[in-house]
Protein backbone atom coordinates (compact mmCIF):
# COMPACT_ATOMS: atom_id res chain seq x y z
CA UNK A 1 0.00 0.00 0.00
CA UNK A 2 1.19 3.51 -0.74
CA UNK A 3 2.28 4.81 2.66
CA UNK A 4 0.80 8.21 1.84
CA UNK A 5 -2.63 6.66 1.36
CA UNK A 6 -2.66 6.96 5.17
CA UNK A 7 -2.80 10.75 5.70
CA UNK A 8 -1.38 10.60 9.24
CA UNK A 9 1.79 12.48 8.32
CA UNK A 10 -0.14 15.19 6.52
CA UNK A 11 -2.48 15.55 9.50
CA UNK A 12 0.49 15.87 11.84
CA UNK A 13 2.01 18.55 9.62
CA UNK A 14 -1.30 20.42 9.46
CA UNK A 15 -1.47 20.38 13.26
CA UNK A 16 1.49 22.74 13.48
CA UNK A 17 0.14 26.29 13.84
CA UNK A 18 1.51 28.90 11.44
CA UNK A 19 4.24 31.06 12.94
CA UNK A 20 4.47 33.74 10.26
CA UNK A 21 4.36 36.47 12.92
CA UNK A 22 6.98 34.90 15.20
CA UNK A 23 10.37 36.65 15.44
CA UNK A 24 13.00 35.60 12.95
CA UNK A 25 15.74 33.49 14.50
CA UNK A 26 17.83 32.49 11.48
CA UNK A 27 17.83 33.93 7.97
CA UNK A 28 19.98 33.06 5.00
CA UNK A 29 19.57 35.40 2.04
CA UNK A 30 20.96 34.63 -1.43
CA UNK A 31 23.83 32.58 -0.01
CA UNK A 32 26.51 31.10 -2.27
CA UNK A 33 29.06 28.74 -0.76
CA UNK A 34 32.06 26.94 -2.19
CA UNK A 35 34.57 24.29 -1.21
CA UNK A 36 37.65 25.60 -2.95
CA UNK A 37 36.67 26.22 -6.57
CA UNK A 38 33.62 23.97 -6.39
CA UNK A 39 30.43 25.93 -5.79
CA UNK A 40 27.92 23.95 -3.71
CA UNK A 41 25.20 26.47 -2.80
CA UNK A 42 23.62 28.82 -5.31
CA UNK A 43 21.55 31.72 -3.98
CA UNK A 44 20.08 29.83 -1.01
CA UNK A 45 17.45 31.69 1.02
CA UNK A 46 16.04 30.07 4.19
CA UNK A 47 14.06 31.49 7.10
CA UNK A 48 13.56 29.96 10.55
CA UNK A 49 11.19 31.61 13.02
CA UNK A 50 11.01 31.15 16.77
CA UNK A 51 9.34 27.94 17.85
CA UNK A 52 9.41 26.36 14.41
CA UNK A 53 10.73 23.09 13.10
CA UNK A 54 12.09 23.82 9.63
CA UNK A 55 13.11 20.86 7.49
CA UNK A 56 15.63 21.10 4.67
CA UNK A 57 15.21 17.97 2.58
CA UNK A 58 16.86 16.63 -0.52
CA UNK A 59 18.92 13.79 -1.92
CA UNK A 60 22.44 13.02 -0.82
CA UNK A 61 24.74 15.66 -2.30
CA UNK A 62 22.04 18.29 -2.66
CA UNK A 63 23.90 20.68 -0.33
CA UNK A 64 21.96 20.14 2.88
CA UNK A 65 24.94 19.69 5.21
CA UNK A 66 26.71 22.59 3.49
CA UNK A 67 23.85 24.82 4.63
CA UNK A 68 24.57 23.81 8.23
CA UNK A 69 28.32 24.22 7.78
CA UNK A 70 27.69 27.75 6.51
CA UNK A 71 25.48 28.60 9.48
CA UNK A 72 28.02 27.16 11.93
CA UNK A 73 30.94 29.15 10.49
CA UNK A 74 32.77 26.10 9.18
CA UNK A 75 32.36 27.56 5.71
CA UNK A 76 32.22 31.27 4.95
CA UNK A 77 29.64 32.22 2.30
CA UNK A 78 31.09 33.69 -0.88
CA UNK A 79 27.94 35.77 -1.34
CA UNK A 80 24.78 36.57 0.60
CA UNK A 81 24.03 37.05 4.29
CA UNK A 82 23.52 34.83 7.33
CA UNK A 83 21.87 36.46 10.35
CA UNK A 84 20.97 35.17 13.81
CA UNK A 85 18.19 37.22 15.39
CA UNK A 86 19.09 40.08 13.06
CA UNK A 87 22.85 40.01 13.69
CA UNK A 88 25.28 38.87 11.03
CA UNK A 89 27.15 35.67 11.83
CA UNK A 90 28.47 35.00 8.32
CA UNK A 91 32.08 33.85 8.48
CA UNK A 92 32.38 34.11 12.25
CA UNK A 93 34.34 31.50 14.16
CA UNK A 94 32.35 28.43 15.13
CA UNK A 95 33.09 29.06 18.80
CA UNK A 96 31.53 32.52 18.58
CA UNK A 97 28.42 31.15 16.88
CA UNK A 98 28.02 28.50 19.58
CA UNK A 99 28.41 31.19 22.24
CA UNK A 100 25.75 33.25 20.45
CA UNK A 101 23.26 30.43 20.99
CA UNK A 102 23.50 27.93 18.13
CA UNK A 103 24.00 24.22 18.80
CA UNK A 104 24.58 21.63 16.08
CA UNK A 105 24.06 17.88 16.40
CA UNK A 106 26.29 16.41 13.68
CA UNK A 107 25.83 13.38 11.48
CA UNK A 108 26.69 10.09 13.21
CA UNK A 109 26.25 11.81 16.57
CA UNK A 110 29.94 12.02 17.56
CA UNK A 111 29.35 11.48 21.24
CA UNK A 112 32.32 10.74 23.49
CA UNK A 113 32.23 6.94 23.84
CA UNK A 114 34.61 6.76 26.80
CA UNK A 115 32.73 9.39 28.83
CA UNK A 116 29.60 8.57 30.79
CA UNK A 117 26.19 9.75 29.66
CA UNK A 118 26.24 12.40 32.39
CA UNK A 119 29.72 13.55 31.39
CA UNK A 120 28.65 13.86 27.75
CA UNK A 121 25.80 16.11 28.86
CA UNK A 122 28.18 18.16 31.01
CA UNK A 123 30.38 18.74 27.96
CA UNK A 124 27.32 20.07 26.13
CA UNK A 125 26.66 22.52 28.96
CA UNK A 126 30.24 23.78 29.17
CA UNK A 127 29.53 27.01 27.31
CA UNK A 128 26.99 27.88 30.06
CA UNK A 129 29.04 26.38 32.89
CA UNK A 130 28.79 29.45 35.16
CA UNK A 131 25.00 29.18 35.30
CA UNK A 132 24.65 26.37 37.86
CA UNK A 133 20.88 26.75 38.27
CA UNK A 134 20.43 26.85 34.52
CA UNK A 135 22.46 23.66 34.15
CA UNK A 136 20.14 21.86 36.55
CA UNK A 137 17.05 23.10 34.67
CA UNK A 138 18.44 22.01 31.34
CA UNK A 139 19.41 18.61 32.73
CA UNK A 140 15.84 18.20 33.96
CA UNK A 141 14.60 19.19 30.48
CA UNK A 142 16.80 16.59 28.81
CA UNK A 143 15.83 13.86 31.28
CA UNK A 144 12.13 14.65 30.83
CA UNK A 145 12.54 14.41 27.07
CA UNK A 146 14.75 11.30 27.15
CA UNK A 147 14.21 9.42 30.46
CA UNK A 148 16.61 6.66 29.38
CA UNK A 149 19.49 9.14 29.73
CA UNK A 150 18.67 9.56 33.41
CA UNK A 151 18.49 5.82 34.01
CA UNK A 152 21.81 5.23 32.20
CA UNK A 153 23.64 8.31 33.47
CA UNK A 154 26.67 6.35 34.73
CA UNK A 155 27.10 4.15 31.65
CA UNK A 156 29.72 4.93 29.03
CA UNK A 157 28.28 6.59 25.96
CA UNK A 158 29.82 3.96 23.73
CA UNK A 159 27.66 1.13 25.13
CA UNK A 160 24.36 2.81 24.25
CA UNK A 161 22.31 1.70 21.27
CA UNK A 162 22.28 3.82 18.14
CA UNK A 163 18.96 5.37 19.06
CA UNK A 164 20.10 6.10 22.61
CA UNK A 165 23.28 7.69 21.30
CA UNK A 166 21.16 9.95 19.08
CA UNK A 167 19.13 10.95 22.13
CA UNK A 168 22.38 11.69 23.95
CA UNK A 169 23.67 13.78 21.05
CA UNK A 170 20.48 15.84 20.97
CA UNK A 171 20.48 16.14 24.75
CA UNK A 172 24.09 17.33 24.65
CA UNK A 173 23.04 20.03 22.18
CA UNK A 174 20.17 21.13 24.41
CA UNK A 175 22.49 21.48 27.40
CA UNK A 176 23.97 24.63 25.84
CA UNK A 177 20.50 26.28 26.09
CA UNK A 178 20.45 27.07 22.34
CA UNK A 179 18.37 29.72 20.67
CA UNK A 180 18.64 27.52 17.59
CA UNK A 181 19.19 23.75 17.46
CA UNK A 182 20.56 22.36 14.19
CA UNK A 183 20.21 18.65 13.43
CA UNK A 184 22.19 16.98 10.66
CA UNK A 185 20.50 13.76 9.42
CA UNK A 186 19.05 12.75 12.83
CA UNK A 187 17.53 9.53 11.41
CA UNK A 188 20.87 8.20 10.17
CA UNK A 189 21.67 4.75 11.53
CA UNK A 190 18.51 4.18 13.58
CA UNK A 191 15.56 1.88 12.93
CA UNK A 192 12.29 3.04 11.32
CA UNK A 193 10.43 2.68 14.63
CA UNK A 194 13.01 4.73 16.50
CA UNK A 195 13.04 7.27 13.65
CA UNK A 196 9.32 7.89 14.17
CA UNK A 197 9.85 8.33 17.91
CA UNK A 198 12.87 10.57 17.33
CA UNK A 199 10.97 12.96 15.11
CA UNK A 200 8.12 13.14 17.60
CA UNK A 201 10.72 14.11 20.20
CA UNK A 202 12.01 16.81 17.85
CA UNK A 203 8.46 18.17 17.61
CA UNK A 204 8.25 18.14 21.41
CA UNK A 205 11.47 20.16 21.61
CA UNK A 206 9.94 22.89 19.45
CA UNK A 207 6.61 22.76 21.28
CA UNK A 208 8.58 23.33 24.47
CA UNK A 209 9.84 26.66 23.10
CA UNK A 210 13.01 25.75 21.22
CA UNK A 211 13.67 26.51 17.55
CA UNK A 212 14.88 23.69 15.32
CA UNK A 213 16.27 23.42 11.81
CA UNK A 214 17.09 19.98 10.50
CA UNK A 215 18.50 18.60 7.28
CA UNK A 216 17.31 15.14 6.40
CA UNK A 217 17.12 12.62 3.58
CA UNK A 218 14.05 11.00 5.17
CA UNK A 219 11.69 13.60 3.78
CA UNK A 220 8.55 11.80 4.95
CA UNK A 221 9.58 11.76 8.63
CA UNK A 222 10.94 15.31 8.55
CA UNK A 223 7.94 16.94 6.89
CA UNK A 224 5.55 15.05 9.19
CA UNK A 225 6.74 17.09 12.20
CA UNK A 226 7.91 20.31 10.53
CA UNK A 227 6.13 23.65 10.24
CA UNK A 228 7.81 24.51 6.95
CA UNK A 229 10.20 22.90 4.54
CA UNK A 230 12.74 23.62 1.83
CA UNK A 231 13.58 21.18 -0.95
CA UNK A 232 17.20 21.41 -2.13
CA UNK A 233 18.34 20.17 -5.52
CA UNK A 234 21.88 20.64 -6.79
CA UNK A 235 22.55 23.39 -4.27
CA UNK A 236 19.41 25.40 -5.06
CA UNK A 237 16.03 25.75 -3.36
CA UNK A 238 13.68 23.96 -5.73
CA UNK A 239 10.56 24.26 -3.56
CA UNK A 240 9.62 25.91 -0.28
CA UNK A 241 6.43 26.12 1.71
CA UNK A 242 4.34 24.82 4.58
CA UNK A 243 5.15 21.21 5.44
CA UNK A 244 1.52 20.20 5.00
CA UNK A 245 1.63 21.54 1.44
CA UNK A 246 4.95 19.94 0.57
CA UNK A 247 3.96 16.53 1.88
CA UNK A 248 1.03 16.57 -0.59
CA UNK A 249 2.92 18.12 -3.50
CA UNK A 250 2.95 15.69 -6.44
CA UNK A 251 6.59 16.39 -7.30
CA UNK A 252 7.73 15.92 -3.70
CA UNK A 253 5.65 12.75 -3.36
CA UNK A 254 7.06 11.23 -6.51
CA UNK A 255 10.66 12.32 -6.00
CA UNK A 256 11.17 12.06 -2.24
CA UNK A 257 8.25 10.21 -0.65
CA UNK A 258 8.09 7.13 -2.82
CA UNK A 259 4.50 7.77 -3.86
Amino acid sequence: MDRLADPAAARMAEAQPPKDDAPMVLELQSVDACYGKAQILFGISVQVRRGEVVAVIGANGAGKSTVLNTVMGRLAPSAGTVTLEGRSIAGQATEAIIAAGVACVPQRRRIFPTLTVRENLEVGGYVRRKDKAGFARRLDEVHALFPVLASKATLMGGVLSGGEQQMLAIGRGLMSDPRLLLLDEPSMGISPKLTTEMFRDIRRIADGGRTVMLVEQNAYAALAVADRGYVLENGRVALAGAAAELIRDDYVRQTYLGA
